[in-house]
């Protein structure tokens, strides 16, 4: 409920975190159907008694409902390797603002019933219909896992490993760097000593078969030594878990997180500017080095501060041609802005497509893009 615009009415509160009925697994075909309500920690693990997993990530999985990750389109690690979760919905349930039911894809992944009008409601927010239950295809639990994290005084350096990386001969399962006030806490957790000028660290996950992990831990390393790393380390699982969550922390335990995406280079080379322009805010950064999407995060002093902070950020956003969310922020702050970047002439082909769905605007008006 913290994303989005605040809402222009408020009329009935609907909860659907007891909407949880559904759970059917086939393992054989890699699939799962799954009622809204379902916690993600809960889906997951069920599936890994099987062997297998989603394809994406949540954040606070223990939290979040599937319902709400779908509805939000919420984004984890593994997007820059196995795309998000629109890419993997095959089908779901939905009720429109007047009651009726209505269905879309399948329950496998080979189906042909018409138009895939599931993307459409995947990051919706709920402003088109009540997503009731999801499908989804699976993919095969790894059986080992690793991470390397490295770390740089030129934070070029480190945006430039992560180039050389997607451009190699395997694809990380993850690729995330930190810059600002997450950075040197997050080195000293793996048990590792921040280097005097230390600027960036990256975080590399692979995963595959005991000797596909040695491989690619070993390729690693050799990237990183040949763009000019000042420190590495190969993490053990204690740290290895240790170093997501506190990235993860970094993104959503803040008073104002924001998420810009563009382009790697156009991303990387923004976030260096503003952790170093907001550095006496502890400004955090952690991007997607495979996705071009960072998440700049923060806790400001006062509410002047927090509407100067979102301000700059979002001035220097557009500059840079970035897309940019508003993912935390105080509700008196947004009753200022619109939390959401401009989408140009899109806006229209969205107004419509809202009327026809929910013409009497009941769901959730005014919270999403545009304030439709």
């Amino acid at each position: 409920m913290s994303i989005g615009n605040v809402p222009r009415g408020y009329y009935t509160a609907l909860d659907t975190t007891n909407l949880i009925g559904t759970l059917e697994h086939v393992p054989g075909d890699m699939t799962v159907v799954v009622d809204a309500g379902v916690r993600v920690k809960q889906l997951e693990d069920v599936l890994e008694k099987s062997g297998q997993r989603l394809a994406f990530e949540i954040k606070r999985s223990g939290d979040s409902t599937v319902g709400g990750a779908v509805a939000s389109n919420a984004s984890g690690r593994r997007q820059s390797s196995t795309g998000g979760i629109r890419d993997w919905v095959i089908g779901m349930q939905i009720v429109l603002p007047d009651g009726t039911v209505t269905k879309s894809g399948g329950r496998v992944v080979k189906n042909v019933q018409g138009y895939e009008l599931h993307r459409l409601h995947t990051g919706a927010f709920g402003t088109l219909g009540v997503i009731s239950q999801i499908a989804f295809k699976l993919q095969p639990l790894p059986t080992e896992s690793q991470s390397v994290l490295t770390w740089f005084d030129d934070p070029g350096a480190a945006s430039e490993m992560g180039a050389a990386l997607y451009n190699g001969v395997f694809t990380p399962e993850a690729t995330t760097s930190v810059q600002g006030a997450a950075l040197v806490p997050l080195i000293e957790l793996c048990g590792e000593q921040a280097s005097a000028g230390v600027k960036s660290a990256v975080l590399v996950r692979v995963s595959g078969g005991m000797r596909s992990v040695e491989r690619q831990v070993n390729e690693i390393k050799g990237i990183s030594g040949t763009n000019g790393s000042i420190g590495f380390a190969v993490l053990d699982k204690t740290a290895n878990d240790s170093a997501w969550k506190a990235i993860e922390s970094a993104e959503v335990d803040s008073a104002l997180s924001v998420r810009i995406t563009a382009r790697n280079q156009t991303v990387t080379e923004l976030v260096s500017k503003l952790t170093s322009q907001y550095s006496e805010d502890n400004l955090s950064a952690v991007t997607d080095l495979g996705f071009g999407a960072a998440t700049l995060s923060c806790t400001p002093k006062n509410s002047e501060r927090e509407s100067a902070l979102a301000n700059g950020i979002i001035a220097a956003a557009k500059k840079s041609g970035c897309s940019y969310t508003i993912e935390i922020c105080s509700t008196n702050l947004k009753n200022s802005l619109d939390v959401f970047s401009d989408v140009g002439p899109a806006i229209e082909l969205m107004r419509r497509v809202k009327n026809q769905y929910d013409p009497t605007s009941l769901l959730n008006p005014g919270r999403f893009v545009g304030k439709i």
